[in-house]
C-alpha cells in the first residue's frame, strides 16, 4: 500500500544537536506536535490523497492481504492509529507485533523534530512499504506532482554514514535562497537539467526507522532499494526499465552495484559514484557459534566524522562543510548499525550488464584511481561503459565548488545514452 505525503518549504542554519536526553524528549515532543498536524489536515482535506505541510503520513497496520495486493492498492492511503513514543526509545526505532508492519514513519525519527523538518525544505516525502516485511521507507522527491511516463527517473542511494537529505540535498529550498545561501542540493541541480530525481533513505538513517533488528544489512538495502524502484516504475508508468537509472555514492555504489547484479534489474542505466569497491577486500563473515550477548551499543556521530570527506584546501568554503556537518548530525545523531558486510564480497563488476558510469574525484581517498580502474575494466561487456575522473575532487565531488561538472556528466550519461530496456518489468 502506497502512502504519498509532501513537505512543505522550510531549512535553514542549524545547530549542532546532542543525542541527549533533553534532545529525545524535545524530539519526541516536535512528533507529536505532527501527528496532531496530520489529524487537522486529515479533518480538513478528507478524501484527498496528500497536500498537507509539515508533516509525513503514517505507515500503519497493513495485512497479509493488503501484501498481496500491493501492486494493485499502492495508490489508495488508509486509516491511521495515533499512538505516543515510548520514553525510553530511541530515535526511528520500530514497534512490532507478530501480526503488524513496523508502525512508525518519518515523523518518529530525527528529521521527524521541528528543526529535521527544517532540512526537508523543497522536498516532497513519500513513504513506500518494503515488498519483503512493508516497513516504511522514506523516498525523497523534487518538483514531480504529475509523474509521467517520459520523465528521466533517477534514483540515488546515500553512503554508509549519513542520510540522503544532508547528502543530497544540502542549503536546498526557497527559505535558503531568500537568506542569500548558495544551494548544494544535487536534487534541485538535477532537476534543474529535466531529470526527475529521488533519493531514499536506508533503515535506520534520516526519515526511514529502524526495523526490530536496530540493524542495516546490504541484502535488505539492495531489496529495499528494489521495492523503491518498483514503486518508481508504476508512479511514472514505466512498463520497461528504460527511463529508470541507479546512482550510489560510496558505500551506496555497492548497494547500487548489487542491485544491477539481479536478473532483470528494474533500472536501465548504472551510476557508480565514489564507489569504494575493492576486489581486495574480504569482509569476515558473522561467527555461527557465540555465546556472548550482542553489544547493542549506540554510538555518536560526531562533527569530525561528518567533515572527513573534505580533505582538498580550497574546495570547499569553511562555512558550507558547517553547514553540511550540522545537518547531518541532525538527520543522524548516531551511528547506524551496519552487519553482515560479508554480503558486499559478492559484488562482481562481471556480473554488471547494464550501461554503467563510473564516476570519481581524483584525490578520493576512499575510490583511488587504481582501483577504479579495477572496478571499470571488469564491468561486463556488451554495454556502454564510461569512466570520468574528476580534477581537484574528493569523496564528495557533489557539495564541492565543481559539482556543476559531476552535474553535467551525470546529466548527458542518462540523457544520451543509447535505448534499452525492452524487457517488460514483472
Amino acid at each position: 500500500m502506497m502512502i504519498f505525503a509532501s513537505k512543505s518549504t522550510t531549512t535553514a542554519l542549524l545547530r549542532h544537536t546532542q543525542t541527549t536526553t533533553a534532545t529525545r524528549t524535545r524530539t519526541a515532543s516536535c512528533a507529536l506536535f505532527l501527528q496532531r498536524e496530520i489529524i487537522v489536515n486529515k479533518l480538513q482535506q478528507r478524501g484527498s490523497s496528500c497536500s498537507y505541510s509539515n508533516s509525513a503520513r503514517r505507515c500503519g497496520t497493513i495485512s497479509n492481504s493488503h501484501r498481496s495486493n500491493y501492486n494493485h492498492n499502492h495508490n489508495h492511503s488508509h486509516n491511521h492509529n495515533i499512538f505516543s513514543r515510548t520514553s525510553n526509545s530511541q530515535f526511528g526505532r520500530c514497534r512490532w507485533s507478530s501480526t503488524t508492519a513496523c508502525q512508525m514513519t518519518i515523523a518518529d525519527t530525527s528529521l521527524g523534530s521541528e528543526e529535521g523538518a527544517l532540512l526537508l525544505d523543497g522536498l516532497d516525502v513519500y513513504t513506500v512499504p518494503a515488498k519483503v516485511d512493508d516497513h516504511p521507507l522514506t523516498v525523497y522527491g523534487i518538483g514531480n506532482k504529475t509523474p509521467k511516463s517520459d520523465d528521466h527517473v533517477l534514483l540515488m542511494l546515500h553512503g554508509r554514514t549519513w542520510s540522503s537529505v544532508p547528502v543530497f540535498h544540502l542549503l536546498g529550498g526557497q527559505r535558503n535562497r531568500a537568506k542569500g545561501h548558495e544551494s548544494r542540493s544535487l536534487m534541485e541541480a538535477l532537476h534543474d537539467k529535466k531529470i526527475t530525481v529521488y533519493s531514499m533513505d536506508f533503515r535506520g538513517f534520516g526519515g526511514t526507522p529502524n526495523d526490530h533488528t536496530d540493524s542495516v544489512g546490504p541484502d535488505r538495502c539492495v531489496e529495499d532499494v528494489e521495492s523503491v524502484l518498483h514503486w518508481l516504475a508504476e508512479r511514472h508508468h514505466c512498463s520497461t526499465p528504460e527511463k529508470i537509472s541507479l546512482m550510489g555514492w560510496s558505500q551506496g555504489a555497492l548497494v547500487a552495484q548489487l542491485a544491477a547484479q539481479r536478473d532483470k534489474p528494474q533500472f536501465s542505466r548504472l551510476i557508480l559514484y565514489g564507489s569504494i569497491f575493492d576486489p581486495l577486500v574480504r569482509y569476515p563473515r558473522d561467527p555461527l557459534f557465540i555465546r556472548n550477548k550482542e553489544n547493542s551499543t549506540a554510538y555518536n556521530n560526531t562533527f569530525d566524522d561528518a567533515i572527513e570527506d573534505f580533505t582538498i584546501e580550497g574546495t570547499i568554503p569553511p562555512k558550507a562543510a558547517t553547514y553540511f556537518a550540522e545537518a547531518a548530525l541532525l538527520a543522524d545523531p548516531v551511528k547506524a548499525q551496519w552487519k553482515h558486510l560479508y554480503q558486499f564480497n559478492n559484488c562482481d563488476p562481471a556480473r554488471v550488464h547494464v550501461p554503467t558510469l563510473v564516476a570519481v574525484g581524483d584525490q578520493d581517498p576512499y575510490a583511488p584511481i587504481h582501483v577504479q580502474q579495477e572496478l571499470f575494466t571488469n564491468l561486463g561487456r556488451g554495454n556502454d561503459r564510461t569512466w570520468s575522473i574528476l580534477s581537484d575532487a574528493d569523496h564528495a565531488v557533489h557539495l564541492l565548488e565543481g559539482r556543476s561538472r559531476f552535474t553535467n556528466v551525470i546529466t548527458s550519461f542518462i540523457m544520451n545514452g543509447k535505448k534499452i530496456g525492452k524487457e517488460i518489468l514483472s
